[in-house]
């Protein structure tokens, strides 16, 4: 009977460690989403689409991008929608950015100048967040773009937890092998029909903005997380969105979710969100990551 009652009570020790742990872990969800033309506001039914698929997610913070059309007062009344009491928007015209959140943004700043959009910077839960756009026409601006934002992130104290996310209109040299001749021809084809863009880097993609981010000690939290190629805008070709798309119809990756060294040990998931809602919402699809804080 005494040799039974070790292992069952070193059974019931462990149990005990793990449930301590367990309730010691605080899990933050974030969903990071462009929403197109600030859910093209005339759609009322693509505006309760969106508080539906929150309401289904029901993520803690939620960082948006393309929020035209709202101002801070109507971005507050649709946070509640989905139990949101605490809002910011960068700006009132053209494209804002935006974060929502369960709980208060501590110290929170709105940048326009230097910027081809804007930022929001926020301290939510212990978390340094900033939800940029960069610019969709030059990589030469989305360079200026990024160079401010990794010094705005080197201001932060050391060992504090620092998230990067939105649309950054620029792709990853580790996707690069998923970027063939079709890729590069439809954005050879744009800048011949448009002076204004310029995202080739000497008649090549460029991938200097997210290498700038690596290079400063940023981790793309999709590889982090060991995932393969997925495109967070659809192609024409795939059928995936029903909602008429403004890329130049090949599947890219551009909206990412980078994290610090002491942020990246409290990444537990990040994915690209495809459903029957995301499809239709808009021409990007959300990037949807997990945290786990100590409590």
């Amino acid at each position: 009977m005494k040799k039974q009652a070790i292992p069952f009570l070193v059974f019931v020790f462990i149990f005990l460690i793990n449930q301590t742990y367990s309730s010691a872990q605080e899990k933050i969800k974030i969903l990071s989403y462009n929403v197109l033309y600030g859910l093209q506001k005339d759609s009322v039914a693509n505006i309760d689409r969106y508080v539906s698929l929150l309401n289904e997610l029901d993520p803690d913070i939620v960082a948006t991008q393309e929020m035209n059309g709202w101002t801070q007062k109507t971005l507050e009344n649709l946070a509640r929608r989905y139990q949101h009491p605490y809002a910011l928007q960068s700006k009132e015209d053209g494209f804002p950015t935006a974060i929502t959140s369960k709980y208060p943004l501590v110290n929170f700043k709105k940048v326009t100048e230097n910027m081809w959009h804007s930022y929001v910077y926020a301290k939510v839960k212990g978390i340094h967040i900033f939800v940029i756009h960069f610019s969709p026409f030059s990589y030469q601006k989305r360079l200026e773009e990024v160079a401010h934002i990794i010094a705005q992130a080197q201001e932060i104290p050391k060992k504090e937890p620092i998230l990067i996310m939105g649309d950054f209109n620029s792709m990853s040299d580790e996707d690069a092998s998923q970027y063939g001749d079709e890729v590069l021809k439809a954005m050879i084809a744009q800048e011949e029909k448009h002076s204004h863009i310029r995202n080739l880097n000497e008649g090549k993609i460029d991938y200097t903005v997210i290498n700038s981010l690596k290079k400063a000690g940023f981790k793309d939290t999709f590889t982090l997380m060991g995932n393969g190629f997925e495109s967070s805008i659809p192609s024409f070709k795939s059928g995936e969105s029903k909602i008429k798309t403004t890329n130049s119809g090949n599947g890219k990756r551009i909206d990412f979710l980078f994290c610090n060294e002491y942020a990246a040990p409290l990444i537990k998931k990040s994915v690209i969100v495809k459903n029957e809602k995301t499809h239709i919402i808009s021409d990007h699809y959300p990037v949807y990551v997990e945290l786990e804080l100590k409590k």
